[in-house]
């Protein structure tokens, strides 16, 4: 039996379950990764993502070649390299992990198992994570959890691989693309290669280590300034996007470093608690916010709660392009913005604080913002964004509505201006004082306020509430709750029977031993990941 290993997300050795299992069922293993031009013509692919693509893919064909295998990097229709491929390799069997992706990937996936059922290929599509595929009853989703991510070893790398040796040569000249392939790179002059995060399998391991054994004793409280977010962050987004990492192998890890940390007696000790307890909590919402775009995929063009799909935003161009390149006036936005465009990544709070002003301060829709924010966030992945989009936009209806104030999130976060003056250049010579009284003072040549915040947010913050309050928008919340809500609590959030009661009288009924505040923040607040 001969196979062909198609490399996605899944950029490692270890803990590799569609590789571990193509090695073990078969004679021969061509891994395969293909570079599809008109995937990377898709809205929310950037220049970023290539770099990530193969930044992974260098590291892992370094470890492959010290095993005795290779990749076979092509570029073009994954159908045509498929066909092509089993002229020259007469493979019985294809295996890849299950992506959940965009729109584009699931009308791709069809195409291949067409391809494959008309060329009798069986396509082993294996779970990399906690995420269910045609999961019929989500009451049943934490034990099969339970089964895939605690209850079980993360798997070795393979020692060895039988390659097949016909394509030793064949590799050898098909070297990884360069960004500058696909993508004019005078169009993105921002970007700072040389600051962007490594992204590959043994870096992965040195950032979940280093995290563990050092940065991460300022997790607790020292993940919402993007002073130190960087440092005390665990920064393994990047990794758990791209599958430099697996899921499971941190858990495994994390729950090592607590168990090493229960038996320390020291003044840290205390602390290192409170960090990874959070860290883990924030590790669970991981997979449950890609496994409501498993299921309901239609959410990437539409608003997973129905009720809120005809809020009107009014998605002014120039507004768009000021926030787009940091131009707005509010200097921890433009900090922020500037700061993805350069380097791809930014902590958890400063995310849902662009996302909220964009949406509530300049009225811009999450279907407008989802394309360029994609773009620069380095760590995409396309569940976690999508799903985050729509409930910092407010339109989920089971959650918490928070809206950032960016003078206040000066205040809190940034008082000295330090991260406001790295990216913003135009601020460099004024004070922390003079910076935070933005709207009140001209700061030389940078731009003043493009809206009066407070004013705007209310504007569509009534439009939300409007829309929570009603009994239409009630009935639609509940089912959102029920398919796609968290089983971690009981939660209600209308009753059944619903005939002859007042709209006013229906109130979000959760466990008794929360408040309704406190059981809608039950269901998590992670932008990406666990930053």
């Amino acid at each position: 039996m001969r196979a062909l290993y198609w490399i996605k997300r899944d950029f490692r050795l270890n803990d590799n379950m569609a590789l571990y299992r193509a090695i073990a069922e078969n004679e021969q293993i061509l891994p395969l990764f293909v570079f599809e031009p008109d995937y990377i013509k898709q809205p929310d692919i950037s220049p970023m993502h290539i770099w990530a693509w193969q930044c992974a893919l260098s590291g892992m064909q370094i470890c492959l070649r010290n095993i005795g295998a290779d990749i076979l990097v092509s570029t073009g229709h994954i159908i045509d390299i498929l066909s092509s491929l089993r002229e020259k390799y007469d493979f019985d069997n294809l295996y890849s992990h299950a992506e959940t992706g965009i729109g584009w990937t699931f009308e791709r996936d069809k195409s291949v198992a067409k391809w494959c059922k008309s060329n009798d290929i069986i396509w082993h599509e294996i779970p990399q994570n906690g995420v269910i595929r045609g999961l019929k009853n989500r009451d049943k989703r934490q034990t099969i959890i339970r089964q895939r991510l605690f209850e079980s070893d993360p798997l070795l790398a393979p020692k060895n691989i039988k390659f097949p040796d016909q394509f030793n040569n064949i590799c050898a000249n098909h070297p990884i693309p360069c960004v500058e392939d696909f993508f004019d790179m005078h169009v993105y002059p921002h970007i700072q290669w040389d600051k962007m995060q490594i992204i590959s399998e043994s870096a992965a391991h040195q950032d979940l280590h280093s995290f563990l054994d050092q940065r991460g004793l300022g997790y607790s409280g020292g993940i919402s300034s993007p002073n130190s977010a960087f440092t005390h962050g665990s920064r393994l987004s990047v990794h758990l996007a791209w599958g430099t990492i697996s899921l499971r192998q941190i858990f495994h890890e994390t729950q090592k470093a607590k168990m090493k940390r229960k038996t320390e007696d020291d003044a840290q000790s205390g602390q290192w608690g409170r960090s990874l307890r959070a860290f883990s909590s924030r590790l669970h919402w991981h997979d449950h916010f890609i496994q409501r775009l498993e299921s309901a995929p239609e959410m990437e063009f539409q608003s997973l709660n129905p009720a809120y799909e005809n809020i009107i935003y009014q998605d002014d161009a120039a507004k768009l392009q000021a926030w787009k390149y940091g131009r707005t006036g509010f200097p921890i936005i433009d900090a922020c913005m500037r700061c993805l465009q350069a380097i791809g990544f930014l902590n958890f709070r400063m995310r849902a604080m662009v996302v909220s002003f964009a949406i509530f301060g300049l009225h811009l829709s999450w279907k407008t913002i989802h394309p360029h924010l994609a773009q620069i966030f380095l760590d995409y992945e396309p569940g976690i964004h999508i799903a985050q989009l729509q409930m910092q936009a407010g339109i989920v209806g089971i959650n918490t509505i928070r809206v950032y104030n960016p003078t206040k999130q000066i205040i809190d976060q940034d008082p000295d201006c330090v991260f406001i003056k790295q990216w913003v250049d135009e601020l460099s010579g004024f004070s922390p004082a003079e910076i935070q009284n933005y709207e009140d003072i001209i700061l030389g040549d940078y731009p003043a306020p493009i809206i009066d915040f407070k004013p705007c947010a209310k504007v569509m913050k009534d439009q939300i509430f409007a829309i929570r309050r009603s009994f239409e928008g009630k009935k639609a919340s509940q089912s959102v709750l029920d398919l796609h809500g968290s089983r971690r609590r009981t939660k209600k959030i209308m009753p059944k029977k619903t005939e002859g009661i007042k709209t006013k009288d229906i109130k979000i009924r959760r466990n008794n031993s929360h408040s309704p505040n406190q059981a809608k923040s039950l269901q998590g607040d992670l932008f990406d990941k666990e930053d």
